[in-house]
């Protein structure tokens, strides 16, 4: 834990955006469970069928603070600037994959994978890691089944969302029941106690549960019939049943119909409805609520002057959305620039966040947005073409640009690696969450290398020099990492030199017949870099020669049919 003063309803920890839509799109999960996932993302248009083609499940990044572990990378170093892995395991020899959701809170991280089971490590004093234990972890443990005790031997599954509160956490199952483990002070677990839990307990009583979400110290869930129930911390009105009062087991929210997707802040609670339209309450102290006023509220105002959304998410004190037509809107509080507007200044009313580059008042603003998240101070966004843009607080690097400088309009995460001034930039994201300073990424990594050769001159004179040029191509949506090139040097030829663009190879000796394998390092989406390799052809006239290459890398690539190439030349 941070050692903050932590006060119920008055809080400093982000609302834990909800990720189980981008779960579901990946998992090959049941109808049902698709259909959960799409009202926890705020979809009300059905399962597309772009979705249905979606990529495979990715690897877990994650970046910022990461005092008590919460990136993931078995290390407690204090923050990265920019994206790391988080471990498969100690001492990470493999990233952790077949991930397809993640969301974070102060201290510690929650990741969804695609057989349904849910695995969190950072800090862990109230339970919040679901292991039946206490224990700090800076790499993930998995999350044991209900009623399990420590050491366990069973564990949580058939989960399709996540969601993580300031030490609780909820899952959504395939049953439309809901479990929660952590703190429950404010009896955010919603089991008639105020007992925290180390492992999973069943919340009471709610059923046919389409989407869920965590605030700081409340719980919210919206359930197939369209209606809202909450439970756990309310002195701002966040459980919106009218009153001021905690309850430990679920209440419904009031005039609260027709939801498809909730989102807890640090103490207000959204909700958005078939028709598009988002409701707000709670605290309203900074403008969260978007109605136009700072006046808290115990029951449901609607957002004012938005329309046709798609997608919503909450921050501490700011609140966040995506229409139909993909630019971010953003309102509530704007201390560190959390609303990308290009200022300071608290909205009580949604804005669109800026294009990045711009300044106040912007003339350009950011589109091709697919989702948002929330965290403390700062923001970010998931865009159709699988980048992400971040914006406001960067104190502990949570912006991931390689820096720690704020920003009042988004900027772009950096690739693995990289270091500011940045060359390269993350891609293939297909899921993102937030702590309070740290931001999480599920990232697909897919490459299409793509090799071709070209001898010179064709035909080649018997005893001269042919000139092979090996260019090599990554069309994929991804960088390739590690890419390596080998090429098979003609039986009949003589090897003189070669060079690479990029990297370096290494060389039979001169005057031999070998292959020659150049290391050409990463290589971005939609780039190329290329290698010449000289021969002397010692083939008789009439005949031909032929050279054979192929190129590898350490990313998949599903589409290895142009990763080989051969290249025939006759000999004169």
């Amino acid at each position: 834990m941070s050692g903050r003063l932590l006060l119920p309803g008055r809080s400093t920890r982000r609302r834990a955006a909800a990720i189980g839509a981008a779960a579901l799109l990946w998992s090959g999960l049941a109808p049902a469970a698709w259909q959960s996932a799409l009202a926890e993302d705020g979809r009300t248009d059905g399962v597309r069928a772009a979705d249905a083609r979606a990529p495979e499940p990715g690897i877990g990044l994650a970046w910022g603070s990461n005092v008590d572990g919460q990136l993931g990378n078995g290390t407690t170093t204090v923050r990265s600037t920019t994206p790391v892995r988080v471990c498969g395991g100690a001492p990470c020899p493999t990233p952790f994959d077949d991930v397809i959701a993640v969301d974070g809170t102060i201290a510690h991280s929650v990741a969804l994978r695609a057989d349904g089971t849910v695995w969190a490590w950072g800090a862990n004093a109230s339970g919040q890691l679901g292991n039946g234990t206490t224990t700090n972890s800076s790499t993930p443990v998995q999350v044991c089944a209900v009623g399990a005790t420590a050491p366990c031997a069973d564990f949580l599954t058939g989960v399709t969302a996540v969601s993580t509160g300031f030490a609780h956490v909820l899952a959504l199952r395939a049953d439309g029941s809901v479990v929660a483990w952590g703190s429950n002070g404010s009896g955010q677990l919603g089991d008639g106690t105020n007992s925290p839990s180390s492992v999973p307990v069943v919340v009471s009583g709610l059923t046919g549960v389409a989407a869920v979400s965590a605030g700081d110290f409340h719980s919210l869930a919206a359930q197939t019939s369209g209606a809202v129930k909450s439970w756990g911390n309310n002195a701002s009105g966040q459980l919106g049943n009218g009153t001021n009062a905690p309850s430990n087991t679920p209440v419904p929210v009031t005039n609260a119909a027709n939801v498809t997707a909730v989102a807890g802040g640090g103490a207000h609670s959204l909700a958005l409805r078939t028709d598009g339209i988002v409701q707000s309450w709670g605290a309203n102290g900074s403008g969260q609520l978007g109605n136009n006023t700072t006046n808290d509220s115990t029951v449901p105002v609607q957002v004012s002057g938005l329309t046709g959304v798609k997608s919503i998410a909450a921050g501490i004190s700011h609140s966040l959305a995506v229409p139909a037509d993909g630019i971010a809107r953003t309102w509530g509080a704007n201390g560190a620039g959390q609303l990308g507007n290009g200022t300071t200044t608290n909205s009580s009313t949604p804005v669109r966040v800026c294009a990045p580059g711009s300044t106040a008042p912007c003339a350009g603003f950011l589109t091709g947005v697919k989702d948002l998240s929330g965290g403390l101070s700062h923001s970010a966004s998931l865009h159709t073409d699988g980048t992400v843009r971040t914006w406001g607080a960067n104190n502990a690097g949570q912006l991931g640009n390689g820096t720690t400088t704020s920003s009042t309009v988004p900027v772009r995460v950096c690739e693995i690696g990289q270091t500011a001034p940045c060359t390269r930039f993350l891609d293939g994201v297909g899921a993102i969450g937030t702590g309070d300073n740290h931001t999480l990424a599920v990232q697909r990594p897919s490459a299409d290398l793509a090799i071709a050769i070209k001898g010179v001159p064709n035909p080649v004179p018997h005893d001269q020099n042919l000139t092979y040029t090996l260019t090599v191509k990554n069309n994929g949506p991804t960088a390739a990492e590690d890419v390596r090139l080998d090429d098979t040097l003609p039986a009949d030829g003589e090897f003189v030199s070669a060079v690479s663009t990029h990297g370096s190879c290494v060389v039979p000796p001169a005057g031999s017949t070998d292959t020659v394998t150049c290391a050409l390092g990463d290589l971005a989406a939609n780039t190329s870099k290329a290698a010449q390799i000289v021969v002397t052809v010692r083939a008789n006239a009439g005949t031909t020669v032929v050279n054979t290459a192929k190129v590898t890398s350490g990313t998949p690539d599903p589409n290895q049919i142009n990763n080989t190439a051969t290249v025939r030349t006759r000999v004169s």
